[in-house]
């Protein structure tokens, strides 16, 4: 019923009770608005997108450690080198054999002079200039030398497939940065020895950050990747809020609380946030 049709059905018992129709009118605008819904809550914590931990997959001493902690490294950066002299001995020694071309650039000019003369002698092969014995001669001759040439180009071949293999091994002594980011942790220093998949260094990039948060599961439903939310952080005691965009809801519940994982980023790339710190998602 209308509000307005609801006064006038009114105004006969509201009159004999003594009311007017602006008494009824201030009654109504003094009647509270249903209240409305409240946000819902996530807590959680920030993390950045990509921290890595850095190791070799050789063993070794190092040799050279050209970061510290703070460092703002880039990607394919140079970070430290294990001992590496032998390796680098035996990629010149291979990178040698690869380059000597003096035998094999010998048989090539002999094939083609063999070549010339074979196509010489046949002519006088059929005009009887040339014994067959001695045409045959010369393309045994041209034959074994076409068979030296291709064993030999062969042999290059294998002497290039082994110099790469010695530039991987050299290169496996080196650790350089997958990413953009700073050096939070070197574990070990110069002269000190380690173990394949041993950590060494940590990088982390914090130009984006993750929340990662949970929220009750009938809530969840309504949630999509894509999604914009507010993040609420509290960092060195001032209050913090960023807009994060929504890159994974869970599909599984946690039977123990009933929560599911939501994870939103949202860009850092002037560093303001730092990653670790907790606070909440507002849906």
């Amino acid at each position: 019923m209308k509000k307005s049709t609801f006064i006038m059905n009114c105004l006969p018992h509201f009159g004999a009770a003594g009311l007017s129709l602006f008494s009824l009118v201030g009654v109504l605008a003094q009647t509270p608005a249903p209240a409305s819904v409240a946000a819902i809550s996530a807590p959680g914590v920030t993390q950045a997108q990509r921290d890595v931990k850095l190791s070799t997959t050789v063993a070794g001493r190092i040799d050279g450690m050209l970061v510290r902690e703070g460092s703002r490294v880039r990607q394919g950066q140079l970070l430290m080198h294990l001992d590496r002299t032998l390796e680098e001995l035996e990629v010149q020694r291979r990178r040698l054999l690869v380059e000597d071309r003096a035998r094999l650039e010998e048989l090539k000019q002999k094939e083609k002079t063999l070549i010339q003369q074979v196509e010489s002698l046949r002519p006088l092969l059929a005009t009887g200039g040339v014994s067959r014995k001695q045409a045959e001669d010369e393309e045994m001759v041209l034959g074994a030398v076409i068979a030296e040439r291709k064993a030999l180009e062969a042999s290059k071949q294998r002497e290039r497939v082994e110099l790469a293999l010695a530039q991987e091994t050299y290169e496996r002594r080196h650790l350089r940065s997958p990413i953009d980011g700073v050096i939070t942790k070197v574990a070990l220093r110069v002269g000190e020895s380690v173990a394949p998949h041993e950590p060494l260094i940590s990088v982390v990039d914090t130009s984006r950050v993750r929340f990662l948060g949970t929220i009750p599961a009938r809530t969840g439903t309504k949630l999509h990747v894509g999604a914009m939310v507010k993040i609420e952080l509290v960092q060195d005691g001032q209050p913090r809020s960023r807009l994060a965009r929504v890159v994974f809801v869970s599909p599984v519940t946690d039977p123990s609380s009933g929560l599911i994982e939501v994870i939103a980023e949202f860009e850092n790339a002037d560093g303001s946030v730092r990653p670790g710190i907790s606070g909440r998602m507002l849906l």
